[in-house]
């Protein structure tokens, strides 16, 4: 019999139970199972108190598993994962990153393109003051363009912004919108 004097969970359980003096290798198999049985009940009662669970069907029929199943691959998530981060990131309004870290690459590279940036423009030249406004132009530059690959690849802008911006870019848009939502408003 083994060394059971710490008595865990399964050995307390068993010892409790006398199987283990006057039970048969049968009646020690069954009174394992019972233990093992109700001990993942309690956990599996424990975790949905804390970690709500919920069931999503997907029909394959029109299609829909294998649009979230590709989807998931493409961001390297399971199913469950994906649909979570999904549900979350539309509710928030945002982007879940497909290759997060080509992104984060990016971000780096940009960081460091601006801190060698400061660092040129740091150093004073004695003839060329022209020469250090263009580095602060440089400098501010690299930094909204930091900001805008972080706006755009994290906090995208919905359909109705988008139409906005691009009609206050070019007024001309607006009233070929108007002519395409009219003449196919029967066409959905």
């Amino acid at each position: 019999m083994p060394d059971n004097t710490k008595k865990s969970g399964i050995w307390a359980y068993l010892d409790a139970s006398g199987v283990l003096v006057n039970g048969t290798e049968e009646d020690i198999k069954n009174a394992k199972e019972t233990y093992w049985k109700g001990y993942f009940t309690n956990h599996k009662r424990k975790q949905r108190a804390s970690k709500p669970e919920f069931a999503v069907i997907l029909s394959k029929n029109n299609g829909e598993y294998s649009r979230i199943s590709s989807a998931a691959k493409a961001h390297g998530r399971k199913i469950p994962v994906f649909l979570r981060l999904a549900a979350l990131a539309y509710i928030s309004k945002t982007y879940i990153v497909p290759d997060r870290l080509l992104i984060v690459g990016l971000e780096q590279l940009l960081s460091q393109c601006l801190n060698e940036i400061q660092i040129i423009v740091k150093q004073k030249e004695k003839y060329f003051w022209g020469k250090e406004q263009k580095f602060k132009d440089i400098e501010k530059r690299i930094e909204k363009l930091e900001s805008e690959i972080n706006e755009v690849f994290k906090q995208p802008y919905t359909v109705e912004e988008l139409v906005i911006r691009e009609i206050n870019k070019k007024p001309e848009l607006k009233g070929q919108l108007f002519t395409i939502l009219t003449t196919n408003k029967d066409d959905h």
